[in-house]
């Protein structure tokens, strides 16, 4: 199992930099006789569990994705993503959130529009790079090429899949943290997206959207297991292995349906799994061919 204990050290910085500001807040109200809205109560309110920790490192402009550990702590990473925080003037603000509203698609302060975009802190928000009209197939393809850096209003901006996955998988009340660690993006790392070319075709469509009409999909490589090491959704490796190990058991198959040779692809397994120990875990595998277009399965992992 892979865990960081970094984060609780963070959570507290931030706990005790909310708590001086709650408490400012509360003082100017009290002062001028105002009672303070029931959102935040509400926020305060919110007991219910949620799976995800969702960390934003806004110096790093990496994401990562936690989940706890069999002690309840925050210390198991589980997905990473490449974003674009604020830029300077319009920095994201830090500090504890929770996640509030969420549309498939949002017009932006600037007129732009973003998919799959999640509310975290008033105006703040998770989503897409932004698109020029509320049409998949018209992207910003300069602002993608932006991913890593800082470049928003104040959002977190994520590729369309990445966005869609904290839609999809995070529900309203699940905490973020913004932070700043200019040295360490997160245990996971930084992920790297592909950089799209002025006279590439296929620049305006964000090449991990899954949508049918993208011609991204038309080049995207495909994952497959390789001898016994299980069917298409079940991977089976021993205890104990090694990224030699994972590389000998899954491959990839480019848009032209040959296999890609060793050196020629990368391969990264996200999600909750221990390889020392023995068990059964369901595991989201990334697989990023020679192209730089990533493609991802859900998959169960048997370590045995």
């Amino acid at each position: 199992m892979r865990r960081y204990s970094g984060v609780s050290d963070v959570r507290r910085g931030v706990r005790k930099l909310a708590k001086r500001i709650a408490a400012f807040c509360l003082a100017v109200c009290l002062c001028l006789g105002v009672i303070p809205g029931g959102a935040v109560l509400a926020a305060e309110s919110d007991k219910g569990e949620h799976p995800y920790l969702i960390m934003v490192n806004r110096a790093a402009n990496c994401v990562t994705v936690y989940e706890k550990d069999a002690g309840g702590e925050w210390t198991v990473p589980v997905k990473a993503f490449v974003c674009s925080c604020g830029r300077a003037g319009h920095e994201t603000p830090l500090g504890s959130y929770k996640t509030s509203d969420y549309y498939t698609w949002r017009m932006m302060v600037d007129g732009s529009y973003g998919q799959y975009a999640v509310r975290f802190n008033r105006g703040i928000m998770f989503h897409s790079v932004p698109y020029y009209t509320k049409n998949a197939g018209n992207m910003e393809w300069e602002q993608y090429n932006l991913l890593g850096e800082a470049a928003s209003l104040g959002c977190v901006r994520l590729t369309c899949a990445d966005a869609k996955w904290i839609y999809d998988n995070c529900a309203p009340g699940t905490e973020v943290i913004v932070y700043d660690d200019a040295v360490n993006p997160g245990p996971l790392g930084k992920p790297e997206e592909v950089k799209l070319e002025a006279e590439n075709p296929m620049k305006t469509w964000d090449p991990t959207d899954i949508d049918s009409k993208n011609p991204w999909n038309q080049v995207r490589p495909t994952l497959y297991l390789l001898g016994a090491a299980g069917t298409d959704e079940v991977l089976m490796l021993p205890i104990g292995a090694s990224q030699h190990d994972i590389y000998n058991a899954i491959g990839l198959i480019d848009e032209t349906g040959d296999v890609c040779g060793l050196g020629e692809y990368d391969i990264s397994i996200f999600g909750r799994y221990d390889l020392n120990q023995q068990g059964i875990y369901s595991i989201s595998v990334r697989g990023v061919g020679e192209l730089g277009v990533r493609t991802e399965k859900n998959m169960t992992l048997y370590v045995v």
